[in-house]
């Protein structure tokens, strides 16, 4: 650990956080091509190319220094060198978030001169998505960048003092946060190599008591544009004022203590995307989803009847952890999301019944895209066997442009309605089911209904008092399921949005045995193609849809119209028109 007296270190935790998502995938990468290896016997081992890749990945997983393509893309335009000639510039290359002037024993200091340039460049490049170093332009967009930090360096140096020791915490805060690596408290770096665990030791270590100056560059890049916009100098008398309101304004941007981790990344519009598709807006969408099928399951009802159960004393819970739950649970009743405003959120964002039409606009095509998508994946899997080729009774066979533009459309649809509330609402869903699954599963709500899990639980409460049994088994694969789905459509909105010369599903991972065996250690964060095609089956089975019935969605139609947002018109507007005789589409 750190002296504790030492000045606190300046964490930049949005290049913390791409590095930790980068170390991610290529540990992940790394896991994958250790286990193709070692079992060459059957898989028949690993391909030149492929060990080479095996090699590139260990000497970066091995070292501490930064990988993040976009950072080290970032770095070498601005040292106007290449990524591979920059092993020697150490001070500009940062060690999970921290840079070279940052990692001093005795303690952190301000950031240097050019460290605040790069951090700069690479906030604003952030800010408008210019995050894919293989773009075309990216060095131009780095160039003008650098020049508009330089035009307001200023401006930019009081923003990065004002802010800079705003936000100090402790790093164990931020790793928990999950935008600082876990390996920064690490004395040696860990890769679990083919012939062996292979380690190197660390320079720059510290613990979680360690504290830090939490400063996202993206923020610091957000606050400066508005002042500039804003008409604000670096001399202005209330500039530390100016710099407090334009910071709070800015929600949805990842700081160290900010409100909202959302972004929204907007497609370069020179690229060919002809529909809109916003990651965090799935995400939203799949936590909804996961919550609309435990709705159905009645699990939220469950969990009210078991409180009024409590409040009546009619269960036999003593002083403990699930007699506190449920007694605050009814103590803050009203700031909790109810049955009403979660079907109307249901019925926004995927046509539900049961929310008033009044107050929110339904997604009418949801269900028939879905089945489309989920159908296309089935037969295009199917087809591959041999089997069903021979026995397929579609003319055509489903292709990788009919599996794309199925995705392409439904994910288009999922971001539309994913907008608004939906973010915030599913943070709190999601929250709540952790907290409903941890207190079905206490060993005192089960004793007091004679179960032995907690679907037992709830199959004995919708028997009991809710009337009638549903069936969880369905709702629980449609569930996890389809947050596979999404996900998935989420975290392939490139490829879907086609002009690539990448296949929508990799033909490789649904025929190569041992590359099925390897899947994901977390489906709904990282689904492969193959997870993918096993969520579709899934729901397709206990959902009880027919072969028929796939055969016939997975062929294409005309993609609906999903241009843009939609805004409800007021209903005095409404009115008005209706008396002069003008009827508009949807009225």
């Amino acid at each position: 650990m750190i002296d504790s007296t030492h000045t606190p270190f300046v964490l930049l935790v949005d290049l913390s956080e791409r590095e930790l998502a980068a170390r991610t995938a290529a540990r992940e990468r790394h896991r994958r091509l250790v286990i193709v290896e070692q079992t060459r016997e059957r898989s028949g081992g690993l391909s030149d190319a492929q060990r080479q890749e095996l090699a590139e990945l260990e000497r970066g997983l091995l070292t501490e220094w930064v990988i993040d393509p976009f950072y080290l893309a970032v770095l070498a335009a601005y040292l106007q060198t290449t990524v591979d000639k920059i092993d020697g510039k150490t001070a500009y290359r940062h060690v999970h978030g921290f840079l070279g002037s940052q990692r001093d024993a005795n303690g952190g200091s301000a950031l240097t001169d050019n460290e605040r340039e790069i951090a700069a460049i690479s906030g604003l490049l952030q800010l408008d998505n210019i995050v894919e170093p293989g773009t075309r332009d990216f060095v131009r967009r780095v160039v003008e960048a650098q020049g508009e930090y330089r035009q307001a360096r200023a401006l930019f140096d009081k923003v990065f003092s004002g802010l800079g020791e705003k936000f100090r915490v402790l790093l164990e805060s931020q790793i928990t946060r999950g935008v600082v690596d876990q390996e920064v408290t690490a004395k040696e770096i860990t890769a679990s190599g083919i012939d062996g665990t292979k380690t190197s030791p660390r320079t720059f270590v510290l613990t979680g008591l360690d504290p830090v100056y939490a400063i996202s560059a993206k923020t610091v890049a957000a606050v400066v544009r508005r002042l500039v916009a804003d008409g604000v100098s670096a001399n202005d008398p209330w500039l530390a004022n100016r710099i407090d309101n334009a910071f709070d304004t800015q929600t949805g941007v990842v700081t160290g203590a900010a409100p909202s981790s959302l972004e929204i990344r907007l497609p370069d519009l020179e690229e060919p995307v002809d529909v809109e598709i916003i990651a965090a807006n799935l995400h939203a969408t799949q936590a909804i989803y996961f919550s609309y099928m435990l709705e159905e399951m009645r699990l939220f009802q469950v969990v009210d009847q078991i409180v009024e159960l409590f409040r009546q004393g009619m269960l036999p819970l003593g002083k403990g952890k699930a007699g506190d739950y449920l007694y605050n649970y009814y103590k803050k009743a009203n700031e909790r999301i109810n049955e009403t405003e979660r079907r109307e959120l249901y019925m926004r964002a995927f046509g539900s019944p049961g929310g008033d039409p009044d107050a929110s606009l339904p997604n009418r095509d949801f269900n028939d895209l879905w089945l489309r998508f989920v159908s296309a994946v089935s037969s295009f899997s199917r087809q591959l066997t041999v089997e069903r080729l021979l026995r397929n009774s579609v003319p055509m066979a489903v292709t990788q442009e009919q599996v794309r533009k199925s995705g392409r459309d439904l994910a288009a649809n999922l971001s539309l309605h994913g907008y608004g509330i939906a973010y915030f609402a599913a943070t709190e869903l999601q929250q709540t089911i952790i907290e409903f699954r941890d207190l079905l599963q206490n060993p005192e709500i089960r004793g007091a209904f004679g179960a032995r899990d907690m679907w037992q639980v709830i199959d004995q409460v919708n028997a009991t008092y809710l009337g009638s049994n549903r069936n969880t088994q369905r709702y629980r694969t449609q569930a996890r399921a389809g947050a596979v789905i999404i996900r998935w459509l989420a975290n392939n909105g490139r490829k879907l949005s086609g002009g690539y010369g990448i296949d929508a599903i990799s033909v490789d991972a649904l025929t190569s045995p041992q590359l099925r065996s390897l899947g994901s250690a977390n489906p709904t964060v990282d689904p492969t193609d193959w997870d993918l095609v096993q969520a579709c089956e899934q729901w397709l089975a206990v959902g009880g849809v027919q072969d028929q019935s796939v055969e016939q969605y997975s062929q294409p139609i005309e993609s609906p119209v999903t241009t843009s947002k939609p805004i409800e018109m007021p209903q005095f507007a409404r009115d008005a028109l209706q008396s002069a005789g003008i009827s508009l589409p949807g009225m």
